[in-house]
């Protein structure tokens, strides 16, 4: 569903405490309702500054504007936290539980070998990103998956492929339960997945269905 100008914070599909012991509640309030709730507010300032209230989001993290370098830069970074988050926080879930026996999954060891080979080269690409960034699984439509990386709050190309799956590599996220260990807030992620949303997705992505 495309979303418009002004753009809300999109509430938690879970409490605080919900994700506990994996992420304590002050990480996650300090997450979602002061640095996700910044870059609501920040986006929509800049909406308003620069005319662009008519813009979706979706536009707004894919059009290029003609805005000054820097007027532009903090456009992108605002939208693309938005997007970005809004997307990871609805694919988490309070209930832990090894991945279902389904389309995306059946994708996913046909093309990784095994969840296993899937989740540590996700860790790898998590370890690989020089300062914040995003890990992503993407799908091409019918023509398969691949995972990617992002840096700061830059956003796949949403034109070519679909988010499946997103993990948060900002240090907010994971430094306060997590420190530096990369490895395990990957576990701690990929243990915290919602496979019915991921599901969704790559079955939009296969319908040729936009998401977000």
């Amino acid at each position: 569903m495309e979303q418009y100008f002004p753009f809300q914070l999109s509430p938690l599909p879970y409490g605080y405490i919900s994700l506990m012991p994996y992420c304590d509640a002050n990480t996650l309030y300090y997450h979602h309702d002061q640095y996700n709730a910044d870059a609501v507010y920040e986006l929509n300032q800049l909406a308003v500054r620069h005319r662009l209230t008519d813009r979706s989001l979706r536009q707004l993290v894919m059009e290029d504007y003609n805005l000054p370098t820097a007027q532009l830069n903090r456009l992108k970074n605002a939208a693309g936290a938005v997007y970005n988050h809004q997307t990871f926080f609805e694919g988490i879930a309070c209930k832990a539980g090894s991945p279902p026996d389904n389309r995306l999954t059946e994708e996913i060891i046909s093309t990784y070998g095994s969840m296993a080979q899937f989740q540590q080269l996700l860790t790898e690409a998590a370890q690989g990103l020089i300062g914040s960034g995003w890990v992503w699984l993407a799908a091409e439509g019918n023509r398969g998956i691949h995972i990617a990386t992002t840096e700061n709050n830059k956003i796949l190309p949403l034109d070519a492929v679909t988010p499946v799956l997103i993990l948060d590599m900002w240090e907010h996220a994971y430094l306060p339960v997590q420190h530096f260990d990369k490895a395990a807030y990957v576990d701690t992620w990929f243990s915290l997945i919602d496979w019915d949303v991921a599901e969704q997705r790559y079955l939009d992505a296969l319908s040729g269905k936009a998401v977000g």
